[in-house]
């Protein structure tokens, strides 16, 4: 077994999430990724080789979750503007603990946004273009974040060109990885059904 010599390495965390991601390039054209939060700690790795070196921002906006902030935030109001409108102690009593639950809920709502919400970089398999590899954007600083980006272009490119194999067994061993990390929980079954489709139909 080939002893393992690391390149580089890049810390993120998220506290809206709470979460931290580990990024570890080792050997030239591997990376480590190991991922903890408050649900689990994950960890897999990639050979960069089979990585398509052109990565796409992407901020998904989790709308459930903003109308639900919105909804609590009206409610809210709403409720606090009654009572200081009727001044009743009687109706103060009875309506402070819903005024108190909404606030809970919308922080709730408002945090599980945050959460649903990503900021990301993606990297997408060569062939089958499912996304492998999620950077939160621009963390822990703009600096060193690009600067690992460019050297995971660089190195995907060095290592797909050191790649002695033709295009047939490059497909084989993408299908290979990606049923691994299907397998190993990392991407979700619908995403290796619909790579797993454009591969088959680049094989044909």
């Amino acid at each position: 077994m080939n002893e393992k010599t690391p390149n580089s390495i890049l810390h993120q965390e998220s506290h809206a999430r709470g979460e931290k991601r580990v990024f570890e390039i080792y050997n030239h054209k591997f990376i480590k990724v190991n991922t903890n939060n408050i649900i689990n700690e994950q960890s897999y790795h990639l050979n960069l080789s089979m990585l398509a070196p052109w990565p796409v921002r992407h901020r998904k906006i989790s709308w459930q979750w903003l109308l639900a902030v919105l909804y609590f935030s009206i409610a809210t109001i709403a409720y606090t503007g009654y009572l200081f409108y009727f001044q009743e102690s009687d109706k103060l009593e009875r309506l402070l603990p819903f005024i108190i639950i909404f606030l809970l809920l919308g922080l709730s709502a408002f945090l599980m946004f945050l959460y649903q919400s990503p900021n990301v970089i993606e990297f997408k398999s060569r062939y089958g273009n499912c996304v492998v590899l999620s950077l939160l954007y621009n963390k822990p600083d703009e600096k060193t974040f690009n600067e690992f980006i460019e050297e995971i272009k660089l190195r995907s490119l060095s290592a797909s060109q050191a790649v002695k194999i033709d295009k047939t067994q490059m497909l084989d061993i993408e299908m290979s990885e990606l049923r691994r990390l299907r397998n190993e929980g990392m991407i979700a079954q619908h995403d290796y059904a619909d790579a797993k489709a454009r591969i088959i139909k680049i094989n044909l």
